[in-house]
């Protein structure tokens, strides 16, 4: 008489298999890719048939290869406002000699690769990452299809921050969006004196041009399509950015100071248009590398 083992083997039917954990991971990431490519081929359309934020930046150069006034004053047309330092519409002056269809094309390239450049480092934080780039990476796509140079400064800003050229990317991030330049509080918190005070001077150094231009044309005005708690209260505003200001400086010895710094940066936006939200990718990639720079070394030491 066979021993009995206690343990019960339910036969397999035929002609099934069990489903790995990779099996459907690679499932999910094959869905989740499909998805991600028809949001870039739907943004590149729209970008290329729209794309008003290009258009303004265009139309800046072309105002100064006219020794016109860069900041336009009276004008609610979303294709003449300019908000930026003038380094940047000096950047696209030449390109005003080009076909402006043909540098449409390429610039609506260019913000696509810093789409894919800023989302896809999230395939590899696991389901939480793929839940993540799908979510961020429409909200992402949304600069693009605008033609804003937003998807660029992500980009330059999750691979360059912690480089040697972090504080010249941190300063011409901040020159554009302003709000880039909170990443200087954790460097203080960390003790980095210097690359702090090289990242405001250069900053300085980009932003100072503007005072050489007539300012009383330069709009504070919420435009269209954005949110403004400045414009609720500016109170309200107020104290949001400096409760996110605070939480940076607070947090910013700790893993999660890079976090702290990407939230800031969306809480102290006067005007928010949602692909700006996308900020927090910063925060969440240096948190990663962060974590995984800390466990490397536990298990050395």
């Amino acid at each position: 008489m066979p021993a009995v083992t206690g343990r019960v083997t339910i036969p397999r039917v035929p002609g099934t298999r069990s489903r790995s954990p990779l099996v459907w991971g690679l499932f999910a990431l094959a869905v989740t890719l499909v998805a991600l490519a028809g949001y870039a081929v739907f943004g590149a359309d729209l970008a290329y048939r729209g794309g008003e934020d290009m258009d303004a930046y265009w139309n800046a150069a072309l105002r100064l290869r006219a020794g016109e006034e860069l900041y336009k004053a009276g004008s609610p047309d979303t294709t003449e406002l300019y908000r930026y330092a003038p380094w940047f519409a000096y950047l696209w002056i030449p390109l005003t000699y080009l076909d402006q269809e043909l540098v449409r094309l390429a610039w609506s390239m260019l913000l696509l690769a810093g789409v894919v450049a800023c989302t896809m480092p999230l395939l590899r934080l696991g389901v939480v990452g793929l839940v993540a780039a799908v979510l961020f990476f429409p909200i992402t796509l949304q600069g693009m299809a605008y033609g804003n140079v937003q998807p660029l400064i992500v980009a330059a800003l999750m691979f360059g921050t912690r480089s040697r050229a972090g504080p010249l990317v941190v300063a011409a991030a901040a020159s554009l969006k302003a709000v880039p330049i909170l990443f200087v509080l954790v460097d203080l918190r960390r003790g980095e004196w210097r690359r702090a005070l090289v990242t405001v001077g250069i900053t300085a150094l980009l932003v100072a041009p503007m005072l050489t231009h007539d300012l009383s044309g330069y709009s504070t005005a919420v435009g269209p399509r954005q949110i403004s708690l400045a414009q609720v209260w500016p109170g309200l505003w107020l104290a949001v950015a400096l409760v996110s200001i605070l939480a940076t400086v607070v947090f910013g010895r700790s893993r999660y100071r890079w976090l702290a710094a990407g939230l800031a940066m969306v809480m102290a936006l006067p005007r928010l248009l949602t692909y700006e939200i996308s900020f927090l990718l910063v925060g969440l990639i240096e948190e990663r590398r962060t974590q995984r720079t800390e466990t490397s070394e536990q298990i050395a030491n």
